[in-house]
C-alpha cells in the first residue's frame, strides 16, 4: 500500500474516532461523571458541603421607622424611614441525619445561626431605636377582629392591663430587641378578662420566648436562632439525579393541609440549598419555603457570564391573586383575594403577616400610595438568581422578602380607633450569596476549561483530519492520472524506408520535446 492511501486511512479512522468521542462519547462521560459527583452520597463532598455549608451566607435586615407616629395615631399616612442594612452572617447546616437507602431519601433538621457583622454594617450597631406598629398586639387584634370581632371589648380591657394602658399601637425600642432580645408581654395579671387572653398566648407561645412563669418575649428572628426547624425528607438524586434534593416530605407530610387546591399544597422543587444538575430553562427553579407555606418558582429570563463561567438568569416575583387562576388558592378565602405581589401569611404563621417583595416592587401600585418613603427598583428589590445549570450551581443569588401589617381603624379598641387604613412595612431582608474566586475558578477548571480545551482539540484534530484526507486523495489521483516515457524510446523508433530527411527531423523534435517533459499526458 502506497503512502498517500496509508495516510488517508490514517486520517479517515482519525476523523471518525474524533467525531465519536469528541461529539458523542465525551458529552456523555461528563454528563454521567457530573450526576455522579453532585449526588448527596455519604461521604462526598457535595453531601459534605450541602450538610455544612462552608461559608456564610449574607444575610441583611433593612427596618422602617415610622416618622409620624402620632400623626398615624390620628389618622394621617405613614412616612417611613428605611434603616439598614443591619448585616448578617447566617451559618446553615443540617442535622439528625437518617438515610434510606431504599427509596433514595435523606431526612434532617436544618438549623441556622445568625451572627451580627459590624464591620458590615457601617455605623449601625442595633442599638437604633425605630417606633413600629407592635407586631403582637396588631396582630393578635387583627385576628380577633377578623374571626371573632364579639371579643374585641374584652381583647381591649386586657390589653390595656397586659400593656399597662397604651396610648398607641406604636412601640419604640432598639432594633436588637424587635430583633433578637424580644419585647416583653407581661401576664403576671389578676384582671380576669386579662388572664384569659394570656391564657390563649401560652398556649400559643411556641414562637414566643418564655421569661419565668408568666413573661413572655416576642422577636422576630429570636426564637429561630441556632434552633432546630421543620424537618425535611428529600431525595439524594444517586439513583437518578433529576431527583436531587427533591422534597417529598415536611414534617411527616408529604403535602400540606393549608390551602385551598391541591396544587398550591404540594412541594415543588428542593430545599433551595441545592438544585439537580442539567435542568431544563422552561422547567424553572422551584424550592419550598417553610416560612411562606409554599412553593416559589424562578423563571428564566436570559443569559450572562459570572467570572467567566456561563450562567442562566432567574427571576421570581409572588404572582397575582386576583389575575391569575394558578394563584387564587392562595387567597384567604375565595372571595377576599389580595392585589398583585403580595400574600396572606395568616394561615401560614397564624398572624395577619402580609409578605410582598420590597418597597412593593412589582406590586399594585396602591400599595405604595398608602404610605410615603418608599422607592421600589428591580436592582435593589427584586429576587434574581445567576444559575450554572450543567452542575445546578446557583453562583450568586439574592432572595428578598418584605413583610408588613395591615393597620386600620378598629373603634372597640381605644388606641386604633382613629389609624388610617394601610399595609405598613416592617421590614425587608436579603438573603444572598456570591461565590467568590476560590470557588468558580476551581469550578472553572475542573469542568469549564476542560470542556474548553476539549473544544479547541476535537475541531483541531477534525480539521487536521479532513485535510490529511484531502492531500492524500490530491496525490493519489495525481500520481493515477500520471505517466512517464523513457527517452531511449528514440533508439527502438524504426526508421521508415525511404523516408525524407524532413521526416526524421520531425522525429528528433519530438523526442526532443518528450525528453524535455513538454509533454506529460494524454
Amino acid at each position: 500500500m502506497q503512502l498517500p492511501a496509508k495516510i488517508g486511512i490514517g486520517c479517515g479512522v482519525t476523523f471518525l474516532v474524533i467525531l465519536i468521542f469528541g461529539w458523542m462519547a465525551f458529552p456523555s462521560l461528563l454528563k454521567n461523571m457530573i450526576k455522579k459527583n453532585v449526588a448527596l452520597k455519604e461521604g462526598g463532598d457535595i453531601r459534605t458541603m450541602w450538610t455544612k455549608v462552608p461559608f456564610p451566607i449574607d444575610f441583611k435586615v433593612y427596618m422602617f421607622n415610622v416618622t409620624n407616629a402620632r400623626d398615624v395615631s390620628n389618622g394621617d399616612s405613614p412616612v417611613l424611614d428605611e434603616i439598614g442594612p443591619f448585616f448578617f452572617e447566617e451559618w446553615k447546616e443540617k442535622v439528625n441525619m437518617s438515610d434510606n437507602e431504599a427509596d433514595d431519601t435523606v431526612s434532617y433538621n436544618p438549623k441556622t445561626r445568625f451572627v451580627f457583622s459590624p464591620e458590615n454594617s457601617g455605623k449601625l450597631t442595633m442599638d437604633e431605636l425605630i417606633t413600629i406598629p407592635h407586631p403582637f398586639v396588631a396582630s393578635m387584634v387583627l385576628a380577633v377582629n377578623r374571626e371573632k370581632p364579639a371579643m374585641l371589648t374584652l381583647l381591649n380591657k386586657a390589653l390595656n392591663v397586659i400593656f399597662s394602658k397604651p396610648e398607641s399601637l406604636f412601640i419604640t425600642a432598639t432594633v436588637r430587641e424587635i430583633l433578637f432580645d424580644g419585647l416583653l408581654i407581661n401576664c403576671s395579671v389578676t384582671d380576669f378578662g386579662a388572664k384569659a387572653v394570656c391564657s390563649q398566648i401560652k398556649t400559643q407561645a411556641k414562637d414566643l420566648d418564655r421569661v419565668g412563669e408568666d413573661g413572655f418575649l416576642f422577636s422576630f428572628f429570636g426564637m429561630k436562632n441556632k434552633t432546630l426547624e421543620g424537618r425535611f425528607k428529600v431525595k439524594r438524586g444517586i439513583k437518578d439525579s433529576h431527583d436531587l434534593g427533591r422534597v417529598l416530605e415536611y414534617e411527616d407530610k408529604k403535602q400540606m393541609d393549608i390551602w385551598g387546591s391541591k396544587e398550591c399544597n404540594q412541594y415543588h422543587g428542593t430545599d433551595s440549598t441545592i438544585f439537580p444538575p442539567f435542568l431544563k430553562r422552561e422547567e424553572g427553579l422551584w424550592s419550598y419555603a417553610p416560612d411562606l407555606c409554599r412553593s416559589l418558582g424562578a423563571y428564566y429570563t436570559g443569559s450572562t457570564t459570572y467570572d467567566n463561567i456561563p450562567v442562566d438568569i432567574y427571576k421570581a416575583d409572588l404572582g397575582d391573586q386576583t389575575a391569575n387562576k394558578e394563584d387564587k388558592c392562595f387567597c384567604a378565602t375565595p372571595t377576599t383575594c389580595l392585589k398583585k405581589g403580595v400574600m396572606d401569611l395568616t394561615k401560614c404563621v397564624g398572624a395577619p403577616i402580609m409578605v410582598s417583595l420590597p418597597h412593593f416592587y412589582d406590586c399594585d401600585e396602591s400599595y405604595q400610595s398608602m404610605v410615603r418613603g418608599l422607592h421600589p427598583n428591580e436592582n435593589e428589590h427584586g429576587i434574581k438568581i445567576l444559575f450554572e445549570s450543567m452542575t445546578g450551581t446557583p453562583v450568586a443569588a439574592r432572595k428578598r422578602l418584605q413583610f408588613s401589617l395591615p393597620i386600620e381603624p378598629i373603634q372597640k379598641v381605644s388606641f386604633m380607633k382613629t389609624l388610617p387604613e394601610a399595609l405598613l412595612p416592617i421590614m425587608w431582608v436579603e438573603e444572598g450569596l456570591e461565590l467568590n474566586s476560590t470557588f468558580t475558578h476551581q469550578l472553572d477548571a475542573t469542568l469549564f476549561r476542560t470542556m474548553r480545551i476539549m473544544k479547541v482539540v476535537k475541531w483541531l484534530i477534525l480539521s487536521l483530519s479532513l485535510v490529511g484526507m484531502g492531500v492524500s486523495a490530491f496525490f493519489h489521483f495525481h500520481k493515477r492520472n500520471k505517466f512517464t516515457i523513457n527517452p531511449n524510446v528514440a533508439a527502438a523508433i524504426p526508421k521508415t524506408f525511404g523516408a525524407s530527411a524532413k521526416d526524421d527531423q520531425r522525429k528528433s523534435s519530438v523526442i526532443s520535446s518528450i525528453n524535455g517533459n513538454n509533454v506529460d499526458r494524454f
